[in-house]
């Protein structure tokens, strides 16, 4: 099943987009999927009918509907089931497809986005989930892309989790070349020194209020 916390992650962030977008379809679409998983169901079934109002051939929108009775039934038939063990990735993975088909070239700024907060998003369950070897991989693959800030947010999201002794260790066992360990090394000690730079000097505060106080 999905995480709660993901999929309530994912309604928020389909609810921004449709904001922006509000007659696409595809994003319309799977809006309603996220509340169907998240067992909103009457939200989901006002999604699908939207969905149809757009395009009243969608088959996904009309099996959704149809499957939503099911369940207010209590009669889930086994293609019901079936869908319901879709897993996270396999959902976001179709949700990018979808924009991109939907959205086309003119919104490939939008899609874009889409495909960086799903990438993200993986990058980070595997890191979460100590499977050290797939994230140093996705680590890899922004170093290649040269996609700059996705990969400092990793590397802060790392710091947050972990030490930069206990980074480093993995970072050494897990990356393919030494180009790109010493790439992400940089990082971290530069990140490192940042948040070093920007935390208050609490006895320079200490000294400036007591002198305040003496006067």
């Amino acid at each position: 099943m999905i995480d709660a916390g993901e999929i309530d992650e994912a309604i928020s962030f389909l609810e921004e987009n449709i904001l922006e977008y509000p007659n696409n379809a595809p994003l319309i679409l799977h809006y309603g999927l996220a509340l169907k998983e998240a067992n909103r169901l009457a939200e989901a079934e006002v999604a699908f009918r939207k969905v149809l109002a757009i395009n009243g051939t969608n088959p996904i929108a009309k099996n959704q509907i149809d499957m939503i009775r099911q369940f207010n039934n209590a009669a889930v038939s086994e293609t019901a089931q079936q869908l319901e063990n879709i897993t996270i990735d396999k959902f976001f993975d179709l949700l990018t497809i979808a924009a991109a088909f939907a959205l086309g070239t003119v919104f490939s700024t939008y899609i874009k986005r889409i495909e960086d907060w799903n990438f993200n998003r993986r990058s980070r369950k595997l890191f979460l989930q100590n499977r050290y070897d797939d994230f140093v991989d996705m680590l890899e693959i922004q170093i290649s892309t040269n996609k700059l800030k996705p990969l400092r947010n990793s590397v802060t999201f790392m710091l947050t989790h972990k030490s930069e002794k206990d980074i480093i260790k993995v970072l050494d066992r897990y990356v393919n070349t030494e180009e790109n360990f010493n790439t992400l090394v940089r990082m971290i000690e530069r990140s490192k020194a940042r948040e070093t730079q920007y935390q208050p000097n609490i006895d320079t505060h200490e000294i400036l209020v007591s002198d305040k106080q003496n006067t």
